[in-house]
């Protein structure tokens, strides 16, 4: 009896040893691992259930379901679903800071790295740009879709990579080298038909200061009325950003240049130097908004439009914050947009799509 159990034990033993894990067809894994601001490491996984309707493989010795793929702003074409989710995230270790990147007000760049890195990429939380050199003063940049040409990305990986990371303000992301990072590549199982590395390092709230050459030609305007008697008015956005002096919400309102110079002191307050201030011309006022300290990336805020009734400006924006599982720089931020007007207004209402009142913590203040 005891040799017969023995014997079924051993043959068990023997079998479950010769499993493997089958995955799925064309299997494929990419992974872009982040430092700096955002310490994730994210990982893509390709391939084709055929027939079937899950598989299974092991990511660093973690047995995960795969599944067809799910609606996710990081979801790209090819890959499935990894336990529900569009990609296997994952924690990087913590480096030493790799990069320091300062724009100034004519749109150049002085860029340092502490160690070779293939290109640099800048965000203003809109458009991307990549710098046409990976240090010195005065680089200038174009403009790209998104993180194209990063790394090992794809197209499709680096626009979804690219767009995360976008409404967080300025920040500039340096390519590293992979074989550097402390990172090492996961064991996969069954072992997949190509794998990509891309060591990205994320720097949040880069400065926009003073051009130290060069100078600033305003031409005057002819000056608007003092006043609007109703209806739709233009605005014209003059800034915005990320990194305020603002720890709560507020709307400041100024129709001198004393009171616009402070707005901008107020909005740049955190960085190491002020853009050169507009000109106010006669007739114009010009409105910040604040939104006031957040604890990650992924915040904002933006007029999208103007109206005037009885003397009353009335700002429509829209306020943008991170969704659920949204990759997000780690630093604590203060997004605001500052605009002008044409006309005289002392009294500004703030409101969201809806018409409800932007809640103000501070502010209010006319100057």
């Amino acid at each position: 009896m005891n040799k017969t159990l023995t014997a079924a034990l051993a043959l068990s033993a023997g079998l479950l040893a010769g499993c493997t894990m089958t995955g799925p067809g064309n299997l494929k894994v990419h992974e872009a691992l982040l430092y700096g601001g955002t310490q994730e490491r994210i990982v893509w996984v390709y391939g084709n259930l055929g027939q079937s309707a899950q598989s299974s493989v092991k990511l660093g010795g973690t047995a995960v379901d795969l599944r067809a793929q799910v609606e996710d702003p990081l979801a790209v074409a090819g890959t499935l679903s990894v336990n529900g989710k569009a990609t296997y995230r994952l924690p990087t270790t913590p480096i030493t800071p790799k990069l320091s990147v300062t724009r100034d007000t004519r749109g150049l760049f002085n860029v340092a790295m502490n160690e070779g890195g293939s290109a640099v990429y800048y965000t203003d939380g809109r458009t991307w740009t990549r710098l046409n050199a990976g240090s010195g003063s005065g680089v200038s940049g174009t403009a790209v879709g998104g993180l194209r040409g990063a790394g090992n990305l794809t197209d499709t990986e680096a626009d979804a990579l690219g767009t995360a990371l976008l409404n967080q303000g300025p920040l500039a992301v340096a390519v590293l080298n992979e074989a550097a990072v402390p990172d090492r590549p996961l064991t996969v199982e069954p072992q997949p038909g190509e794998y990509l590395r891309t060591a990205l390092y994320v720097l949040p709230g880069v400065p926009t200061v003073a051009a130290t050459t060069g100078t600033v030609t305003t031409t005057p305007g002819t000056p608007a009325p003092t006043s609007n008697p109703g209806g739709r008015v233009t605005f014209t956005e003059l800034a915005s950003g990320s990194n305020a002096n603002a720890s709560t919400s507020a709307v400041q309102v100024a129709t001198t240049q004393a009171a616009v110079n402070a707005l901008y002191n107020l909005a740049y307050g955190r960085q190491t130097g002020v853009p050169n201030v507009p000109g106010l011309t006669g007739g114009e006022t010009v409105v910040g908004v604040f939104l006031g300290q957040r604890p990650t990336g992924g915040y904002g805020v933006q007029v999208t439009g103007a109206s005037a009734q009885g003397g009353v400006l009335t700002l429509t924006v829209a306020i943008t914050a991170p969704g659920p599982g949204s990759i997000t720089t780690q630093a604590l931020t203060s997004p605001w947009t500052i605009v002008r007007v044409p006309g005289t207004y002392r009294d500004v209402r703030v409101v969201d799509p809806q018409g409800r009142p932007f809640q103000t913590g501070a502010g209010g203040e006319a100057r």
